[in-house]
């Protein structure tokens, strides 16, 4: 990407562990509100209903994906002056038009292909989501460039607490399905009109041909993996309705749904702090990346530090929460959570590999590896489908673990990153870790604790577990207790002053 411009525009200067603890703040409400919805969804509709509005939400999710194109990273990745930025966003408000259009179409023709004519309107629905959070997206691009990482999580939260407002209240009223529309119809909006109201950017129409040459190069790159990337992730969906029916999707989706809740808390701010955090380094370093390896070091031990002990308990506690939130009727699901988990957890350097790959000049090598997961993920789950429910789940774990191989390889051949290097430096983190995961074990054999009641059990294992995790933590890794301690000073300075 060429970035050509004569003075880039001044950014306000992002305050790294604050930025960060906004970002997974706003990724722990965001998920607390989304859970809120889907536990109230599944006591309220049958696991086939559920499948579904599974099955419409994840083709309009791919078609937003169409719609999104490479906006966000182009913006994200941008150096000069906030004219392209803008001229960007303008460029996504037609993409999601067309889009958005797209799928109205499609939702007015679904009856006469002999689908429902509730199915029709909940098609329609989302394709209004499509146009909005086309352009939503872009922007979060733009605050994101601006390094606003706090009014970014100011409107996703803000939107989250609409959203699940007006999803609840829509299904307590009986409007079941489209209610779970409504809700993400008011999120997007809510987000919309606080995004242009932080950036205080209005879409610019027009665009040089040489930027615009460079917009359309780097997203046919960038496009291409991330598509492939998204029909990798909801592949799953589609083969299990086709061999085992919508009520297997209900299942699948609710189990999917619970370890993905617990999956972007940790995934959605790693993505984030990964743009943030090797941009500066490469800008540090006149666009190269000399610095990367440092920063992966601090960045991969602080991400698996944060995500595998979640995972853990996840795993562990799976029955305790379905019974406790979803009820009786979704006990089906409770094996498929616990392998999902630990597909999950090898999916945790996922998030990093398409920042630092863009912001090393290497999106071209995207396409063709996204596309070999996609072609391994289509084989492995149409196999495990042959199967039953379960073996779909354990074919994620398979394409979870030759994935993460294949990013490890394409991170250090591409951008430079020594895995022995980066893997020494988080062996400190293995024994609070098994530290962590052994009180959780014990406390299960507890026949006290075998008696409360089954939310009571899943978060109550959290409280000491977290505890003994974090003391254990602060004591093996140096780094942290450095961290936290200018930190403290941070706060005590400014209290002062």
């Amino acid at each position: 990407m060429s970035n050509k411009t004569s003075s880039p525009a001044p950014r306000r200067k992002s305050g790294t562990v604050g930025d960060g603890i906004w970002t997974m703040m706003e990724r722990v409400i965001s998920q607390g509100t989304q859970l809120a919805i889907f536990v109230a969804a599944a006591r309220l509709l049958s696991p086939a209903e559920f499948g579904v509005f599974a099955l419409v939400s994840t083709c309009a999710i791919l078609l937003l994906r169409v719609a999104e194109v490479s906006w966000a990273p182009y913006i994200m990745s941008w150096s000069g002056d906030d004219t392209v930025p803008r001229q960007v966003v303008m460029i996504a408000l037609y993409a999601g038009v067309a889009m958005g259009a797209v799928g109205g179409l499609a939702g007015a023709l679904l009856p006469a292909l002999g689908f429902g004519a509730q199915t029709g309107h909940l098609v329609m629905l989302f394709a209004l989501w499509v146009l909005l959070a086309t352009v939503s997206s872009a922007q979060k691009g733009m605050m994101i460039w601006q390094d606003r990482l706090r009014a970014s999580a100011a409107a996703e939260i803000t939107g989250d607490v609409v959203g699940m407002a007006v999803a609840l209240a829509f299904l307590f009223s009986g409007w079941g399905v489209f209610a779970l529309a409504f809700g993400r119809l008011a999120f997007q909006s809510t987000h919309l009109v606080l995004s242009f109201a932080f950036t205080r950017r209005a879409p610019l129409p027009g665009m040089e041909a040489t930027a615009l040459r460079d917009l359309i190069a780097y997203s046919r790159q960038n496009f291409t993996s991330r598509i492939i990337a998204n029909l990798r992730l909801y592949v799953a969906t589609f083969v299990i309705g086709g061999f085992l029916g919508p009520a297997a999707v209900g299942y699948y989706r609710a189990a999917a749904r619970l370890v993905g809740a617990v999956a972007e808390v940790i995934g959605q701010p790693a993505h984030v702090l990964a743009w943030s955090l090797f941009r500066q380094v490469r800008d540090a370093h006149e666009g190269s990346t000399t610095g990367f390896q440092t920063q992966a070091k601090l960045y991969f031990t602080a991400l698996f530090a944060l995500g595998v002990p979640v995972f853990v308990w996840l795993g562990v506690m799976g029955e305790d929460l379905i019974r406790g939130l979803l009820g009786e009727k979704w006990l089906p699901a409770l094996p498929v959570v616990a392998v999902l988990a630990l597909s999950r957890a090898l999916q945790l350097p996922g998030p990093a590999v398409e920042p630092i790959m863009s912001l090393a000049g290497q999106v071209r090598r995207l396409p063709l590896f996204t596309l070999f997961g996609l072609v391994l993920s289509v084989a492995a789950t149409t196999a495990g489908a042959t199967f039953g429910l379960l073996a779909v789940a354990w074919s994620q774990v398979v394409v979870s673990a030759v994935m993460a191989v294949a990013s490890a390889r394409l991170l250090q051949r591409h951008a430079g990153l020594s895995w022995p290097g980066i893997l020494y430096s988080m062996r400190r983190i293995v024994v609070p870790l098994l530290l962590g995961a052994a009180v959780i074990l014990l406390l299960r054999e507890f026949p006290a604790f075998e008696q409360l009641p089954a939310l009571v059990r899943a978060f109550g294992a959290v409280v000491p577990a977290l505890a003994i995790y974090l003391v254990a933590l602060a004591v093996a890794e140096p780094r942290l207790r450095a961290l936290a301690r200018s930190r403290l000073r941070r706060r005590q300075g400014g209290a002062r002053s």
